[in-house]
């Protein structure tokens, strides 16, 4: 099974194979933090003893400790009548990679596959391979799809005596008895009183064809404190024998990755140059759900029917969600007779009496061993131990041979030889972007999902328990033309119960203004409820974003700020809600004192910036709400990405109130080799908008080859972009052509000759950074270079 922490490093670096513990250089800064974590469980265990007060608190009712005990006894135990069973299973693993949380997500990575397993209980797990296959689709290099479409890490067992069935995703197979802090903390585990409360939730009852009633109780678990390796969530249980039915669950707070890397060991970062720490980050891990669901078989075996994980790792400013999605049918359970013997690599394990620091010697001792042994072969000692390559056979078919992780179950893959065949099965669906939601049961998961982790799923309130952090970095700075060179820090304070503290200052060298944003907001990760006290410099803009770090890196290097801003102080509420298929939802109320930004800073590497507006200062009140929404994965395929704004508020200076909206549409479709994309959109308003919120265009996000103006702005407009592209690859070159026009909202049949530009550029990572070297048309005919990040194409 995939370990969450190694797909991270696989979406990252493109290396690093699913299970894989090896010794890292000091220079690959990204994998050996994350690797250092992976590798906690091998250290000595770690655990709180429990006490008389624990046992006391822990149980919100005496049916919640019948049930937790029920559980505890049925997970270790061994069901001594399932013998064997038949199953067909389906896998998909999925990695974006993106640079905000406004901006679109990329998917980097995706396999999937479906294998037939058969399992029984004297002779292992024999895996068929039907189906695999593995796409990258910002740099389709077919070796690398060929490798991962043949490696038989990715074939799950869904089921045997004793494995741990709640944090398979993290690389535990077997269930361990006792809890063991230096990994997930598991619930059910003993000793987990020390680390949570439990309540009986609700019961439901379903009678089955032949009369009986089975009846489930729900497990609410809440951790003692807001740590990352605690989890928050419901785990519904069969009531009279404790089995696992179905769970959802997350861990309460982020995992900071530097932190948990220090504690375990002080001297881990020495080596890092200083340079290097700020360009990676703040670095967190969030685990945001994990899903699963069992389902009865024979009247009394549950056997798991769904798995699911989603995950994201953010390193800087870059953030890097992952999905897990698995589902089993079973063709037949207890009625195969028995299976071939698994002829596998001898199970090489240390000496029982050995210390933790004596154990890593005599692995690398044993290691060294082997390396020299087979120094000719192309594989990692590693992968040696975990798995004999076997030559081609008469069919075409090369069996692997493993035994999982944490137990003694033998495990014998049969995959072909031709990546190909596997890539065709029409065992697999349609097209390997599909959303899949009928596979893997996408609306019933969410559902489940939905209500185990609403917004009162929390940790407890516990103000001043947990230390606060400072986050500085390539994050919090930025260059334009009214601060200069802008630095930052956050200072944040977890307070439990979901609840978080902050606060961000930053000041820059041009202007001299301090910035600061007081905030205390709550949030289950899928919706986000923020209060807000603030000073701080807004972009008028509704296209690009003028304060981000690839908008500084244009305005340091080209002079292209292509900003127009305005000062803000005043305070909001705002509510967030991210969503499936790349949705997000945001609304605030505000009241707040706007005025003019002067521009203060003349320094860049380019050509000199343009002016700035004159914003109508007054106090304003009001909303503003945008829903963002993007569809389809495939750069080549058919993909539909749309943006509404809208906007209304009053002011003391002005005697009526305003309004605005807009809506953009981009559609994007692969022709042959080639790829087509054509964006519109379009905006009126009503009332007297002051100059600080109408639209802008001109500038790499709009029109390009024209330079932003005021002179080219209003309160309607209309836009259109056609783009057409390449071949996929890690670099696509691209031709545009861009046409817009903005002015006065009463004037738009009489608009006269639009604005317009065209050009050729190189979208880097299916648009992630963008290089365009554009010339305008009308009014402006100069030649321009745009450099910047999160491009539609």
């Amino acid at each position: 099974m995939v370990q969450l922490p190694s797909l991270f490093i696989l979406a990252l670096v493109m290396q690093g194979k699913p299970g894989e513990q090896r010794r890292v250089d000091r220079g690959d800064t990204a994998r050996h933090v994350i690797v250092s974590v992976t590798q906690n469980r091998e250290r000595e265990p770690r655990r709180t003893p429990v006490t008389a007060e624990h046992l006391r608190t822990a149980f919100g009712s005496p049916a919640a400790r019948t049930l937790l005990m029920r559980a505890r006894a049925s997970r270790l135990s061994q069901d001594s009548a399932l013998m064997s069973y038949d199953a067909t299973t389906y896998l998909r693993i999925s990695a974006g990679l993106g640079f905000s949380r406004i901006g679109r997500d990329r998917l980097i990575f995706r396999h999937e596959n479906t294998t037939r397993v058969r399992w029984h209980r004297d002779a292992g797990a024999w895996i068929d391979v039907k189906g695999a296959r593995t796409v990258i689709p910002i740099d389709p290099d077919p070796e690398s799809t060929e490798r991962s479409s043949l490696d038989s890490d990715f074939t799950p067992v869904p089921y045997y005596p004793g494995q741990e069935p709640l944090l398979t995703f993290f690389g535990g197979y077997a269930a361990a008895r006792q809890v063991n802090e230096r990994e997930i903390i598991h619930p059910l585990a003993e000793g987990a009183e020390a680390y949570y409360t439990y309540a009986a939730g609700d019961s439901v009852g379903f009678r089955l064809p032949e009369g009986r009633t089975i009846q489930l109780r729900a497990l609410e678990v809440r951790p003692r404190e807001s740590r990352w390796n605690v989890a928050v969530g419901t785990l519904w249980f069969e009531a009279s024998s404790g089995q696992l039915v179905r769970a959802a669950f997350r861990l309460a707070v982020p995992m900071d990755i530097w932190a948990v890397v220090r504690e375990e060991d002080p001297t881990a970062d020495e080596d890092i140059p200083p340079w290097v720490k700020p360009l990676i980050s703040p670095m967190r891990m969030q685990v945001r759900a994990i899903a699963v669901e069992y389902g009865l078989h024979e009247g009394r075996f549950w056997l798991p029917r769904m798995r699911s994980a989603e995950a994201e790792l953010q390193i800087s400013f870059a953030r890097a969600p992952a999905r897990f999605e698995q589902r089993f049918q079973y063709a037949s359970v207890n009625t195969i007779e028995s299976l071939p013997e698994i002829m596998g690599p001898p199970v090489v394990a240390p000496p029982d009496s050995l210390t933790f620091d004596e154990r890593e010697q005599w692995r690398d001792s044993v290691l060294a061993e082997r390396r020299h042994q087979r120094r000719a072969v192309a594989d990692s000692v590693e992968r040696g131990l975990r798995e004999r390559r076997t030559p081609c056979d008469s069919l075409g078919m090369r069996t692997h041979t493993r035994v999982a992780s944490g137990s003694n179950l033998r495990v014998a893959v049969v995959v072909p030889c031709d990546a190909r065949v596997l890539a065709n099965s029409p065992d697999l669906p349609k097209s390997i972007y599909d959303e899949g939601e009928e596979i893997f049961s996408s609306a019933d998961r969410d559902a489940l999902v939905k209500e185990a982790l609403a917004m009162g799923a929390q940790p407890p309130f516990a103000l001043g328990a947990i230390p606060p952090t400072l986050k500085w970095g390539l994050e919090f700075t930025r260059f334009n033309r009214v601060e200069g060179f802008s630095a930052g820090a956050l200072i944040e304070q977890r307070l439990g119960a979901g609840y978080t503290a902050s606060l961000l200052a930053r000041l820059g060298h041009a202007d001299l203004e301090p910035n600061a944003e007081l905030t205390l907001a709550r949030t289950n990760l899928t919706t986000t409820v923020s209060g807000r006290a603030y000073n701080r410099l807004v972009s008028a803009n509704d296209w690009g974003n003028p304060l981000s770090v690839g908008s500084s890196l244009s305005a340091l290097l080209f002079g292209r700020d292509e900003g127009f801003y305005y000062r803000a102080s005043g305070a909001e509420i705002e509510w967030l809600r991210e969503g499936r298929g790349g949705a997000l939802w945001s609304t605030r109320a505000f009241a707040e004192r706007q005025r003019t930004a002067a521009v203060d800073n003349e320094f860049s590497f380019g050509a000199p910036f343009i002016a700035n507006i004159g914003a109508r200062a007054g106090a304003y009140a009001g909303f503003a709400t945008r829903v963002r929404h993007a569809r389809g994965l495939d750069p080549n395929g058919f993909r539909v990405f749309t943006d509404l704004r809208l906007e209304g508020a009053v002011s003391d200076s002005a005697g009526s109130p305003f309004g605005r909206g807009a809506v953009d549409l981009t559609v994007t479709q692969g022709v042959g080799r080639i790829a087509a994309a054509v964006t519109v959109a379009g905006g009126a308003s009503a009332g007297v908008v002051p100059m600080q919120r109408r639209w802008y265009l001109g500038g790499a996000h709009t029109v390009r080859g024209q330079r932003p103006d005021t002179s080219q702005s209003g309160n309607a407009l209309w836009l259109g972009r056609v783009e057409v592209g390449g071949p996929v690859r890690a670099v696509r070159p691209v031709l545009f052509g861009d046409i817009g026009w903005a002015g006065e909202r009463d004037a738009w049949r009489d608009a006269g000759r639009p604005m317009s530009g065209a050009g050729v550029g190189a979208s880097v990572l299916d648009g992630l950074l963008r290089l365009d070297v554009s010339r305008g048309v009308y009014p402006g005919t100069g030649v321009r270079i745009d450099l910047y990040v999160d491009a539609r194409f």
